[in-house]
């Protein structure tokens, strides 16, 4: 207990060994080190492809529908439960996601660890039942055989035409 003792005695008449923080400029992260998410929706298509490659889940989408037809979508990061693997960034064909170097991720607040962005799209069309399957394969059935009709009908009337007849004559 004694050598510590003296060893501490000794250590508080030095100066400080580390820095106060953040004291100037911090340090640049290493090429290709992978921090803090970067989310432009302005790119992003909502393929969903990020979310399906997502292991621990750390992203949600809302889906608002609007009028006209639109639908508000956001798209949210909670980089409190993110891995980093930058499998989202890798897999979005837009490059909508990225990450940056910053490596200072710190907060006082869940909300300091969210990243979000939000973005109108058009709504896709609803989905067809079988039944209105078969009426649409019906109607288009039934164009085709009346445009066939329409186009015997001109055929024969042109096979009875005067002049056509008067050429052979």
């Amino acid at each position: 207990m004694f050598p510590y003792l003296k060893q501490a005695l000794s250590n508080l008449f030095r100066p400080a060994a580390t820095e106060a923080f953040p004291a100037g400029e911090p340090p640049k992260a290493a090429e290709g080190y992978r921090g803090r998410i970067s989310y432009d929706p302005t790119l992003c298509v909502n393929c969903g492809m990020c979310m399906r490659v997502c292991a621990p889940q750390c992203m949600t989408r809302t889906i608002k529908p609007l009028e006209g037809g639109a639908q508000e979508i956001t798209l949210t990061f909670d980089q409190s439960s993110c891995t980093f693997c930058r499998l989202c960034a890798d897999f979005c064909a837009r490059k909508a996601i990225t990450l940056t170097d910053d490596y200072m991720i710190v907060g006082t607040q869940p909300e300091d660890f969210i990243v979000s962005g939000t973005f109108i799209k058009k709504a896709p069309p609803p989905k067809l039942t079988p039944e209105q399957l078969a009426e649409l394969k019906a109607k288009a059935e039934a164009a085709k055989a009346a445009k066939a009709a329409a186009e015997a009908a001109k055929a024969a009337e042109d096979g009875a035409d005067p002049a056509c007849n008067a050429d052979n004559g």
